[in-house]
């Protein structure tokens, strides 16, 4: 049964072992929380209609893999000594975690703004297994963004087989997600 483990502000709190982590990343209000909780089939992450509320690492267990929730990139809540400390997290978290093996960036589907493109770029370049989620599909038809895919992709420059379009509000396309999840760890025990 998936459940919440800790949250973390260093790497010194970081659950020491060889459990394979995935990670979540992406602005503030993207809908994180919701998706985790989607995966789950259950309430396990918290959620908030405040953005910028995230500001560690949560670590979620999923039995064969651990879900990683890192804080959101761009607007945030506090001071600039707290925004500070949060790009260090995650920067941290990047950089030094032997344990992460795919990244999936968080969008909304309505709104991907320049600091997407430039991450999406950065994530490219440092991780092979980058994959883009675009949320919130339930807000136009699913025409409106499949008729969009292949100029969404060029803009990310992601390959269109890491382009995930869900909804986690209305559980659409969770089962796909669920499914290149698990494709891509069976990629480590190959």
């Amino acid at each position: 049964m998936p459940h919440f483990i800790k949250s973390a502000s260093s790497f010194q709190s970081w659950i020491n072992d060889q459990t394979t982590e995935l990670c979540f990343i992406g602005r503030s209000n993207v809908g994180k929380s919701t998706i985790i909780n989607a995966l789950a089939n259950q309430q396990i992450a918290k959620s908030s209609k405040t953005p910028g509320r995230t500001q560690l690492v949560n670590f979620y267990d999923f039995g064969t893999y651990r879900l990683v929730d890192l804080p959101g990139y761009g607007f945030m809540l506090g001071s600039r000594q707290t925004k500070q400390k949060v790009a260090s997290i995650i920067d941290e978290y990047l950089s030094k975690r032997i344990n992460l093996y795919a990244i999936f960036q968080v969008c909304d589907a309505n709104v991907i703004t320049n600091l997407d493109v430039e991450m999406s770029k950065y994530f490219q370049g440092k991780f092979k297994n980058h994959f883009v989620i675009l949320n919130k599909i339930d807000k136009q038809s699913m025409s409106t963004y499949s008729n969009k895919k292949h100029q969404i992709c060029k803009y990310l420059k992601i390959q269109p087989e890491k382009l995930i379009f869900i909804s986690a509000k209305n559980k659409i396309n969770i089962n796909q997600l669920n499914k290149i999840i698990h494709d891509t760890l069976k990629q480590i025990q190959k």
